[in-house]
């Protein structure tokens, strides 16, 4: 602290100072500089050092924060065999870049190639049982068992009724009446041409009557005339429709057809040795085929059916298990990363208990942590421009990508993920750069020197440092809590709290009292 009354040569240089010195803050005010100097700084000289006053200006501010931070890498993906194999090739070496889906490496896959090909043959026959029993009896199979049926069954009757019959005239009058009475159904099916003569006569003749009747005046008169004719001839019609009908059907055709093919095989047998067929073994044949036919026609059941289509659903599981590690012996990329590392070689067995390469995202991010008071002037999207010592004539920029929701209660600032494209390539994990992220343009702000604005407790202890500057009015000082708006590398806005005009320290210490002395006027 400086007292006029201990230090009297101070005060007069301090009058000295004020008098003779024309210095102003350091502002960034490119459309304000003209009027900017014109205003005055006076200095003050105490036992601490200078003390510099001056007064807040307007212009214009094109707002940045500032960080120094390391570049790291957006994490790492370690590339793990799904299965144990020989490494045949390797597709990349340490540095490369690869887009996700580009191979990596590749493992022996004979034997897996062989597992795929019995796993699919072994759900294709699985599928076709299935097919099989949804599709019940084939058509072919069905009448291939009836006629085995029906041939064994007829060579038993056959063989019987030789056996029991042994009469050939018998037999040769059955053949002979069977002929007859298929003569007769055949002759059935045509009309009796004698009959529908007849009938066509009697029909003309009744058309003739009932024509001269109506040519008759008197008798066309007569009513019961007249009806008695019409239903003569419209029985006469009838009569002639029914002669036109055959008498015989195709049925009885087929019966008497296969009644003749009876006989004469019953004759045939007759005339021929018994002796020479077995009539057991046909009743066994005739048992087998009925046997055979029972199972052609009988449906799957629902059991049967559950049961192979557990085997289908693990025939299939089985296959598609082969195919993933067969798939499997193709390493490829997960993402679009760069090769940081290789850690087999070829020739040697790898598996899922071991990474064979490591990959990183081919972009960097930065992390930095910025103050609470900031904070509301960031969001996501914003630009950031970068400078590194490794590339000191290449510009390189960013994006604010996410911001952490949650401060640090020991420094009260928040995480700020900044992602950085490197396109070319050049940048590395663990480089050095000079972060900078654009907050926008203010135009007319009410500026002052970043250095004179200090972040202070409050009277609580328990709320949050406060941003302070210290006013100067009538030699002493004042401290004055005030709201930030953006800044630069050397300026800060002014929001709240703080009048165009007003004398403050430009150097401020954080030990000032309020309403101290610190120069005479």
């Amino acid at each position: 602290m400086v007292s006029p009354v201990r230090h009297p040569i101070i005060v007069a240089a301090i009058a000295a100072t004020l008098s003779s010195t024309a210095c102003l803050p350091m502002l960034s005010v490119p459309s304000q500089t003209a009027a900017a100097t014109t205003q005055s700084t006076t200095t003050s000289t105490s036992p601490g050092g200078t003390i510099r006053i001056g007064k807040s200006v307007r212009g214009d501010l094109n707002g940045v924060i500032t960080f120094a931070a390391s570049l790291q890498t957006k994490g790492q993906v370690a590339v793990i065999p799904r299965v144990t194999a020989t490494l045949l090739k390797l597709d990349v070496d340490l540095g490369s870049r690869v887009r996700a889906g580009d191979t990596l490496a590749e493992l022996d896959h004979t034997d897996l190639d062989e597992q795929v090909l019995a796993a699919q043959a072994g759900q294709a026959s699985a599928e076709a049982k299935l097919a099989e029993l949804k599709a019940g009896p084939k058509p072919e199979v069905l009448a291939a068992a009836q006629a085995n049926y029906n041939a064994a069954a007829a060579r038993v009757k056959s063989l019987q009724n030789a056996r029991d019959t042994a009469d050939i005239a018998t037999l040769d009058q059955r053949v002979k009446d069977a002929r007859a009475a298929l003569d007769q159904a055949q002759a059935a099916l045509q009309p009796d041409q004698q009959a529908v003569v007849q009938a066509d006569a009697a029909v003309n003749a009744a058309r003739d009557k009932l024509a001269q009747l109506q040519a008759d005046p008197n008798k066309s008169k007569d009513k019961p005339t007249m009806d008695a004719a019409n239903a003569d001839l419209k029985k006469a019609e009838d009569v002639a429709t029914k002669a036109r009908t055959p008498t015989g059907t195709q049925a009885a055709v087929n019966a008497a057809q296969r009644e003749l093919q009876d006989a004469e095989q019953a004759q045939l047998l007759a005339r021929l040795s018994t002796t020479a067929f077995d009539l057991d073994q046909a009743r066994a044949l005739l048992d087998a085929a009925d046997a055979q036919l029972k199972l052609a026609n009988a449906p799957a059941s629902q059991e049967e059916l559950n049961a192979v289509q557990a085997t289908v659903e693990q025939a299939f599981a089985q296959a598609e298990l082969a195919r993933a590690r067969a798939k499997g012996a193709t390493l490829t990329s997960p993402i679009a990363g760069i090769v940081t590392e290789i850690k087999a070689a070829v020739g040697t067995s790898v598996g899922p208990s071991a990474a064979v390469l490591t990959l990183i995202p081919p972009d960097m991010q930065v992390i930095v942590d910025v103050d609470e008071g900031q904070l509301a002037q960031l969001q996501a999207g914003m630009g950031v421009n970068l400078s590194l010592e490794s590339f000191p004539r290449d510009a390189f920029s960013g994006t604010v990508k996410a911001i952490a929701p949650v401060l640090d209660p020991r420094t009260h600032t928040a995480a700020v993920q900044i992602d950085v494209p490197d396109p070319q390539g050049k940048l590395h994990p663990g480089m050095f750069a000079q972060v900078a992220i654009q907050l926008g343009q203010r135009q007319g702000a009410l500026l002052v020197p970043k250095e004179s604005v200090l972040k202070l407790p409050s009277v609580d202890p328990t709320a949050p440092l406060q941003n302070v500057v210290f006013t100067v009015a009538s030699g002493r000082v004042h401290k004055q809590a005030v709201s930030l708006g953006l800044s630069d590398a050397r300026n800060v806005e002014i929001v709240q709290g703080l009048q165009e005009g007003i004398d403050l320290v430009l150097n401020p210490r954080p030990d000032y009292l309020e309403g101290e002395l610190i120069s005479a006027t």
